[in-house]
């Protein structure tokens, strides 16, 4: 599969963003306890392995999910102020979806789907689309959102999706690849040794830019470039990190963003080649600041994208790096800055979110601070 890339003169405005996590309920929230370096990382005695669970969401398993879901948004809806734009209600879109069917969910059926679900309880009439592409699908639903502007099929877009797969035989099944950490999550650190499941939900407002400031909407940022691409055929293993470096150069062309919001498992082969790939694409490695949060969040899986998004566009509006937590010593001789366990004050200007998933998809995300933006 060839890499897709932008090429549309169309420009994609941010005007909300919400979140639920481990962390907890709300983009603010969230961001604060990223930042001061707290995690919700616990092992559990009943799951034997690490997890990241939404501590204080009382709803039922039945709902949990789409309960999430609706949170967080309503949180990014309320923020662009689209319901009380002048946008045809067949205008406004949504491009929703999960890692993959939540077939274990008590109330799964393929007629009652959660994008249908979503669809419903957030009454959108517009044009609906999913993807379904393990840890990269928040991104791919971001871009799909993308498309749908592009295509004059839609003036808005809602993006996102939710997860709630901490889930007795979800561990077993990544326990049995060797994907879990067994000592606890540390990104990018020497003894990294895996990931922690999590659960949440994350979804932002895209439109197309000149409506959207005519409107009088409040732009976060503005999405100046996107890719996505197969990055590996195999399941399991990355043979190398060139196909991850061309995803990340089809994005960013010939720029340098000022941080880079790493996928960063804490997985040994991961974490490697996804340094090594930003490493070759960017020059003074040493002076590009990444950093992962899945130790503070757990691995989210399709949602990891879409709090990847909400982070790095935070990140500008506050120019500070969130940062790495559990990071001690790096046995990868990339030379990059990973913001070890402590967030960093900087001019952040620009920001690029990465996700390589399980099976070899990857997409890329890149941010520029809007002119007339509101930070």
């Amino acid at each position: 599969m060839a890499e897709i890339v932008q090429k549309s003169k169309t420009r994609f405005a941010v005007t909300g963003m919400g979140i639920v996590s481990p962390l907890g309920i709300g983009k603010e929230m969230n961001w604060r306890r990223l930042c001061d370096g707290q995690s919700q990382v616990r092992y559990e005695i009943s799951s034997k392995a690490f997890v990241a669970r939404v501590s204080g969401f009382d709803f039922d398993e039945k709902v949990r999910q789409l309960g999430m879901a609706f949170i967080a948004a309503n949180e990014a809806l309320t923020q662009s102020g689209l319901k009380d734009s002048d946008y045809h209600p067949q205008r406004i879109g949504l491009s929703c979806g999960e890692s993959k069917q939540n077939m274990f969910s008590k109330n799964f059926n393929l007629e009652n789907t959660f994008p249908q679900q979503l669809k419903k309880v957030l009454n959108v009439s517009g044009e609906s689309r999913s993807s379904a592409a393990a840890c990269a699908t928040g991104a791919l639903n971001i871009i799909q959102g993308c498309r749908m502007i592009e295509e004059d099929v839609c003036d808005a877009v809602i993006c996102g999706g939710a997860e709630t797969s901490v889930h007795p035989l979800y561990i077993a099944a990544f326990r049995n690849m060797g994907a879990l950490s067994k000592q606890g999550v540390r990104p990018f650190d020497k003894n990294r040794d895996g990931f922690a499941i999590g659960e949440g939900a994350g979804f932002i407002v895209l439109e197309d830019i000149k409506k959207a400031t005519l409107r009088g909407a409040k732009v976060y940022c503005e999405i100046a470039g996107f890719s996505n691409g197969i990055f590996s055929d195999n399941l399991l293993n990355i043979k190398s990190c060139e196909k991850m470096a061309a995803i990340i150069k089809n994005a960013v062309k010939n720029e340098v963003p000022d941080y880079v919001h790493m996928h960063g498992t804490g997985t040994k082969i991961n974490d490697l080649y996804e340094s090594e790939a930003v490493a070759s694409v960017f020059n003074n490695a040493q002076n590009l600041s990444v950093s992962s949060t899945k130790a503070a969040t757990g691995h989210m899986l399709g949602v990891s994208g879409m709090a990847g998004a909400v982070f790095s566009i935070l990140a500008m509006r506050d120019n500070i790096v969130p940062p790495t937590i559990n990071f001690k010593e790096t046995d990868i001789k990339s030379g990059l800055n990973y913001t070890p366990c402590k967030a960093q004050k900087k001019e952040i200007m620009s920001s690029l979110s990465l996700s390589f998933g399980f099976g070899g998809q990857g997409a890329a995300l890149y941010f520029k601070r809007y002119a007339g933006s509101s930070f």
